[in-house]
C-alpha cells in the first residue's frame, strides 16, 4: 500500500471560494462611467458566446471579445492597478463565508495549497496574494513589447478538461510530485470541473451548480454548502 506523501488542496475560485464570477464584473467595472462602450463590448460578447454554444468558436474566444472592447490598448501598469482594487474587495468582502476558514485548514495541516481558475491572472494572482496562496494555475494575458494588454490570450483557456490539463503540467514540474504519492482534494462549484474533480482523489461539489449536482452521486463527490 502506498501511503500519500504529500496533501494537495485545489480549489476553483469563481463561485467556489468566491461569492460570483470575478472576470465578467472585472471587465464590465472597466467600462463604467463610460457609456459608449458597453453596446459594442454586449453585442460582440454576446456573438462570440453564441458561436461557442453552436461550436463553431473557442470558449477563449468570448474572453478575447470581451477584453478587446474593454482591456486590449491599455497598459500593463494601468491594468494591474485596477485588478489590485478589484482584488481586495473580492478578498474581503466578495468570499463566501467558509472559504478562507477552508483555505486555513489545509494550510495548518501543511497540505499544499493551490488555486485553478479559468479567469485571467491579472485578477487570479492579486485575489490569491491576499488569500495567502503562493501557487496558481490559470488563463495567462499576454502583452506587447510597449508594455500594453494584446488582443489575444497568452496560452490556454484554464477551462474543463483544459484545466486538468493545465494542473497536471503544472504539477508535473515539481521534481518531488509523484501522482500516486499525492492526496489530491479538488473543489469546485462547476460541471465544467467534472474531469478534475473525478481525477482528484477526493472531489467536494461546493454549492454545486444543477449541472453539477446530476453527478455528484454517480462519482461519489462530497457536497459542502460555504454560505
Amino acid at each position: 500500500m502506498i501511503v500519500p506523501t504529500q496533501n494537495i488542496a485545489i480549489f476553483d475560485l469563481d463561485e467556489t471560494l468566491t461569492q460570483k464570477g470575478t472576470w465578467g464584473r472585472f471587465v464590465v467595472s472597466s467600462i463604467r462611467g463610460k457609456p459608449l462602450k458597453y453596446i459594442p463590448f454586449i453585442v460582440q460578447t454576446i456573438f462570440s458566446q453564441m458561436l461557442y454554444v453552436v461550436g463553431v468558436g473557442p470558449r477563449e474566444h468570448v474572453k478575447e471579445a470581451m477584453m478587446r472592447r474593454t482591456l486590449s490598448g491599455r497598459s500593463r501598469v494601468e491594468l494591474e492597478a485596477m485588478a489590485e482594487k478589484f482584488a481586495q474587495f473580492e478578498a474581503y468582502d466578495g468570499m463566501r463565508s467558509k472559504a478562507k476558514s477552508m483555505i486555513e485548514r489545509h494550510r495548518k495541516a501543511g497540505d499544499r495549497i493551490i488555486i485553478a481558475s479559468a479567469a485571467v491572472d491579472l485578477i487570479v494572482d492579486p485575489i490569491a496574494r491576499h488569500l495567502g496562496v503562493d501557487e496558481v494555475v490559470c488563463t495567462k494575458m499576454a502583452y506587447t513589447e510597449e508594455g500594453v494588454l494584446a488582443k489575444k490570450l497568452g496560452g490556454p483557456n484554464c477551462y474543463g478538461a483544459g484545466k486538468l490539463t493545465m494542473v497536471k503540467e503544472y504539477l508535473a514540474q515539481d521534481d518531488h510530485y509523484r501522482r500516486d504519492e499525492a492526496h489530491i482534494t479538488m473543489y469546485s462549484d462547476s460541471k465544467s470541473d467534472l474531469d478534475i474533480l473525478r481525477w482528484a482523489d477526493v472531489g467536494i461539489a461546493v454549492h454545486p451548480s444543477p449541472r453539477l449536482l446530476k453527478y455528484v452521486d454517480q462519482y461519489g463527490f462530497e457536497v459542502q454548502m460555504w454560505d
